[in-house]
C-alpha cells in the first residue's frame, strides 16, 4: 500500500505538470511559461518516484503503523504544487512560478524525510 501511495503522489504531480504544455499547445499560455512550470514539476515527480523506489524494501519488512501519517504533509504540499501547475495552465500570473517552487521544494523535502523515517522504522 505504501508503494501505491508513493507512486500516486509522483504520478499526480507529473499529470498536473503536463497541463501547462497542453494549454500552450491550445494557445492559452505562452510556451516559455508552460516549460517554466512543467520542467520543475516533472523533475520533482521523477525524483519522488526515484526516492520511493530507493527507500522501498518491498514486502520483506513491515512499515510502522503511522507511516501514512508521516507521508500526509508532504503529499498535501505536493498536491498544492500540482494545483499551481493547473492554475498556471489557465492564467499567467507572476506569483504562480514562485509558489510552485516553494511548494515543490518543501513538499519534496517533507516527502523524502518521511520516506527515510518510514524505512528506518520498518521492521
Amino acid at each position: 500500500m505504501l508503494r501505491l501511495v508513493a507512486f500516486a503522489v509522483a504520478a499526480g504531480l507529473a499529470l498536473a505538470g503536463v497541463q501547462p504544455l497542453v494549454a500552450a499547445a491550445a494557445g492559452a499560455v505562452d510556451l516559455r511559461w508552460a516549460f517554466g512550470l512543467t520542467g520543475p514539476a516533472m523533475i520533482t515527480a521523477g525524483l519522488i518516484f526515484g526516492a520511493g523506489r530507493v527507500f522501498s524494501r518491498g514486502d520483506v519488512v513491515q512499515p510502522p503503523w503511522y507511516s501514512a501519517w508521516l507521508l500526509l504533509p508532504g503529499s498535501f504540499v505536493l498536491a498544492g504544487a500540482a494545483a499551481m501547475c493547473i492554475f498556471g495552465a489557465l492564467v499567467e500570473f507572476s506569483l504562480i512560478p514562485w509558489t510552485l517552487w516553494v511548494l515543490l521544494i518543501s513538499g519534496g523535502l517533507l516527502w523524502v524525510a518521511a520516506m527515510v523515517l518510514v524505512r528506518s522504522h520498518s521492521h
